[in-house]
């Protein structure tokens, strides 16, 4: 028996399987959790200039609120993503991502997400797929959607009138949700007052390539950190 017949399939497979849990561990989730675990939760008042904060509150709006495309959901951010099966494969066919600048609330104290002025390479945000649906063959589409997809260059037929294979996923940062935000503290004077907001002076968290801006709706990532004996 010829041993060298064995080892080519098993390093192929052991290759696979490495790639598949590098693939995990550097996943945007993953890494977000894993900075996320390293510190505890912060009240806003006692935040430092510049400090690199954690704090964990419900999303609230800063003015009007958006309207979450597939489930009409109030919101202050949504991730929609639309795929087409072609063959044994499924391809986006849109990623729609709308957001704003939104408040973070833990009771009696407001900070301001400051999202829009982040550049990619500054902010990494992961949201739970909390609503999804799909089309097909035997399955027509409502005619709300249908207008969405014609809005974004795409419809629910193709071929002869024929229902494409479609699938349809929304993740959102719904108002008064519960999320886990890390930032860079920066405490600003307000000249001219913000909807929702009274005070005078508000925390701002944004985000660096070092030290990014991170944002999360996962549970494991409202947990509180054990104080180290």
């Amino acid at each position: 028996m010829d041993i060298s017949e064995f080892i080519i399939p098993i390093l192929f497979v052991g290759g696979i399987g490495t790639l598949i849990i590098v693939g995990i561990f550097f996943s945007t989730k993953n890494r977000i959790l894993r900075e996320l675990k390293k510190v505890r939760r912060k009240q806003i008042q006692s935040v430092r200039e510049n400090e690199y904060v954690k704090i964990v509150g419900k999303a609230k709006h800063a003015g009007e609120p958006l309207i979450a495309p597939l489930s009409k959901r109030e919101c202050v951010y949504y991730d929609v993503k639309v795929e087409e099966k072609r063959g044994k494969h499924w391809k986006i066919i849109i990623d729609d991502v709308k957001f704003q600048d939104f408040f973070i609330n833990t009771g009696t104290e407001n900070a301001i997400i400051n999202l829009k002025r982040q550049l990619p390479a500054t902010k990494r945000i992961y949201l739970v797929t909390d609503h999804s649906l799909n089309s097909g063959v035997f399955k027509n589409i409502d005619p709300e959607i249908e207008q969405y997809l014609k809005e974004n260059g795409n419809k629910s037929t193709g071929f002869l009138g024929m229902n494409k294979s479609l699938r349809y996923k929304e993740s959102i940062i719904e108002l008064d949700e519960e999320i886990a935000v890390m930032g860079i503290g920066k405490w600003q004077t307000i000249d001219t007052p913000i909807d929702g907001y009274s005070d005078s002076r508000v925390l701002t968290l944004n985000g660096s390539k070092k030290q990014k801006l991170l944002v999360t709706d996962v549970p494991k990532a409202m947990k509180r950190v054990k104080r180290k004996l």
